[in-house]
């Protein structure tokens, strides 16, 4: 489960992720505030689930069944969800031919569950349970959950994907710390007859100041060292799925004007690789040197994983690009790379 901030680029990654491994992907899509054309809330909403809209009926595959969460969205624009948020995103996705799973967290208030509840009634998909941990549950907390699930969502726990979101873990100091919350996290939820268990975190870095430029930089995959030492003990009667934040950090970047990078995965690690953003109509030419060194550094040493970020990166490597040289392009080839070395890594080694 790749948790996504429903950015172009990465939109356009699961568009081109190849078809054989489609069925093994369920992604958690955040539906991002936009800059509104107004002041108004309201419209501010309507313009944010309209960009929504349009990427996925641009860029997803038909058939396709994601989670769609809008906490950040009402965060944004302001809670609870008076506007109707997650009823107009799940109408705009019905309409588009798409099922989708809506997304709670037990915080929620009531508008946003009884929204989410509209939704599962909708699509027949049940309801994706995202608890961010550590998150302290007491036995009141517990079945005050239940009545609302049962209540307000309308559904059984056998309904419910829950996900335990341990955050980021972009040092070894949080890692150590949100391995023991992990253990936590699944001894509450092994209380819960849900019918799957994903455990999520993200290691990707908040920002790449230190990364400099011209030299690849090493950055440990920690959510994956992560969820294989959890797995590698887990007990539980429900299948234990892995949930990440891809490429990025599950903090919100408030930069704008990136410099040109690349975050390939190989393995348990990525290798970040960052130049500067020069000035006139070049300013992002810098990304077919990133790509020209991925090549030329890891192209041998990467196995068999191959995916279409990697044929976009060699076609920059080349100079002769199919897609534009801006963020979005960077993003789609790195997100592409990663979501094929999972899924390979998690067929073959059991271990992402």
């Amino acid at each position: 489960m790749p948790i996504l901030k429903g950015r172009a680029g990465e939109f356009l990654a699961l568009e081109k992720v190849a078809a054989e491994l489609r069925p093994f992907l369920r992604p958690l899509i955040e539906v991002m505030p936009v800059e509104p054309g107004t002041g108004h809330a309201g419209r501010a909403v309507i313009e944010s689930v309209t960009a929504f809209e349009r990427r996925v009926e641009e860029y997803l595959p038909a058939g396709r069944v994601l989670a769609v969460d809008c906490h950040r969205l009402l965060g944004g624009h302001g809670r609870p969800d008076d506007h109707g948020a997650m009823a107009m995103v799940s109408n705009a996705v019905q309409k588009l031919g798409y099922r989708m799973i809506p997304v709670v967290r037990p915080e929620d208030g009531e508008r946003a569950f009884r929204s989410a509840g509209y939704a599962a009634a909708q699509h027949r998909r049940g309801v994706c349970l995202r608890v961010p941990w550590p998150a302290p549950r007491t036995s009141a907390d517990d079945a005050r959950l239940s009545r609302r699930i049962r209540g307000d969502l309308g559904v059984g726990f056998r309904d419910i994907d829950l996900v335990l979101d341990l955050w980021a873990v972009d040092s070894d100091a949080l890692l150590r710390d949100r391995t023991a919350a992990a253990w936590q996290a699944l001894t509450w939820a092994r209380r819960l007859p849900v019918r799957s268990v994903a455990l999520a975190s993200g290691a990707f870095p908040g920002t790449l100041d230190d990364v400099p430029f011209g030299t690849p930089v090493t950055v440990p995959r920690r959510d994956a060292a992560l969820w294989t030492t959890v797995a590698a003990s887990y007990t539980g009667t429900t299948e234990l799925f892995y949930a990440d934040y891809g490429v990025f950090s599950p903090r919100v970047s408030r930069r704008r004007d990136p410099h040109p990078n690349l975050r390939y995965a190989a393995g348990g690690q990525w290798r970040v690789y960052r130049c500067e953003r020069r000035e006139g109509t070049g300013a992002l030419g810098g990304f077919d040197d990133l790509c020209g060194a991925v090549v030329a550094d890891l192209r041998s040493s990467t196995g068999t994983v191959s995916s279409w970020g990697d044929e976009q990166i060699g076609r920059f490597a080349d100079g002769r690009p199919l897609l534009p040289r801006r963020p979005e392009s960077w993003h789609a080839c790195s997100l592409s790379r990663h979501l094929a070395t999972v899924l390979d890594r998690l067929t073959h080694l059991r271990r992402p």
